[in-house]
């Protein structure tokens, strides 16, 4: 009994002078938040009294003293992003350059495209790898890859029989991407940036809708503190239905802005021109004009994110095809998170309401306008190995609901693969 008592009195003083550590730090005290800290030698396993420690000499100018206690925290607890962040920094002031390099590439989180890992890394002002890469090879089952109607519904519809309705499929995906960027200043100010993306899909049952997509963007960006902004210009080109089917030319308006230490949000505005190649398809081409915002919450290799857009397309021609014309709204909300050292859990859902100009009924003038409820969701499970590649099991199944029956579809694709991120 009494031993009893003298660990719970023991394991009172020891929550005491972390507690009284901490009291100190708020006051602004810090050489007394580190006397104090100092002093507590039974609770020197708490890494949270090691981070008052370490945040006291930050504050007092004492870079040596900051640092191995920074570097304590990140040793008894491994997901404490704060303390790696601090150690960035210091080590970049402290000419460690290695160091550096080696703790923010323990951060990467590779949910993120190379794209977004650049950003992340620029915002954070940390000593950034020049070039990004990801590329992910998967085999998998489209249950509807033309993204029809069912048949039934489409002879219905159309008032005859013989209509083509979903077709399901076996595919292999080649997906890859890389971000360069070229600081043209030490740290901050104006910077490059290009970026390349490739995405293949072979499908052994349905070689008319085999899709190829080519794309490079370059432009100029500017980084400040807690900020950034880019504009960038980019060229897409699609191989759809066999045949080179459309070019498509953008610029893009970018800027992203910390709010706190993790949490990170974004604005954009973009333009962009679709010119299609073939002659059976020359009156598709459209402009449209995009805005969209959103915000991520990233913590190592866990983030919840929420963004929206607004896009408007509107044909090139007078007279053109139906539904060329309309407004899209889109609203996605997703979160990544680490079940275990070895598994990681993404979850997406995506929600889309277009509003077109032309009427659902074809060759009716009375009828209402067509309206499509487009709705996404995906479940994907990650297992991390060798520091930076990826086996990854998901599934995507997606619903549109449409008063314009040909556009009323369901859809699920499973997906089984493998990245490689650098």
């Amino acid at each position: 009994m009494k031993s009893i008592i003298f660990l719970i009195m023991l394991s009172s003083f020891v929550n005491a002078s972390y507690m009284s550590a901490k009291e100190l730090y708020d006051k602004k005290n810090y050489r007394d938040a580190i006397r104090e800290a100092k002093a507590s030698t039974l609770e020197y396993s708490n890494p949270k009294l090691h981070l008052i420690w370490a945040k006291s000499a930050q504050s007092l100018g004492l870079v040596k003293e900051s640092m191995s206690a920074y570097e304590r925290v990140a040793i008894l607890d491994e997901k404490n992003v704060e303390s790696r962040l601090a150690l960035i920094k210091i080590y970049k002031e402290t000419k460690r350059s290695e160091l550096s390099k080696e703790l923010s590439g323990e951060l990467q989180n590779y949910s993120l495209t190379p794209e977004q890992r650049s950003s992340l890394e620029l915002l954070r002002s940390v000593d950034i790898n020049s070039l990004k890469l990801k590329a992910t090879l998967s085999i998998g089952h489209d249950t509807n890859v033309n993204i029809s109607a069912l048949a039934d519904e489409l002879d219905a519809y159309y008032s005859q029989s013989g209509n083509v309705g979903e077709l399901s499929t076996l595919f292999t995906r080649v997906n890859a991407s890389a971000s360069y960027i070229n600081e043209l200043q030490e740290r901050g100010g104006w910077y490059l940036r290009a970026g390349l993306k490739l995405y293949y899909q072979n499908n052994s049952d349905a070689a008319l809708y085999n899709l190829f997509v080519a794309g490079v963007d370059a432009g100029v960006g500017y980084s400040g503190s807690g900020y950034s902004t880019e504009t960038l210009v980019g060229l897409n080109k699609v191989n759809y239905l066999d045949t080179s089917l459309l070019n498509e030319s953008k610029i893009v308006s970018k800027v992203n802005i910390t709010l706190s230490q993790n949490i990170i949000s974004n604005l954009y505005v973009k333009y962009a021109k679709r010119a299609y190649n073939d002659v059976k398809y020359k009156a598709l081409g459209d402009s449209y004009y995009g805005l969209g915002a959103g915000v991520y919450y990233v913590l190592n290799k866990n983030y919840i994110y929420a963004n929206s857009k607004y896009e408007m397309f509107s044909s090139d021609q007078e007279n053109h095809p139906l539904f060329i014309d309309k407004k899209t709204l889109t609203f996605s909300l997703g979160a990544n998170y680490s079940l275990s050292d070895w598994l990681v859990a993404k979850v997406d859902y995506k929600y889309r309401l277009g509003n077109y100009d032309d009427r659902k009924d074809l060759g009716d003038a009375n009828s209402e306008k067509r309206a499509d409820n487009y709705n996404q969701f995906e479940l994907k499970l990650s297992h991390y190995f060798m520091s930076n590649y990826e086996l990854f099991i998901s599934d995507k199944y997606s619903t549109n609901s449409s008063n314009y029956v040909p556009a009323d579809y369901k859809k699920n694709v499973a997906m089984f693969g493998i990245s490689i991120n650098y």
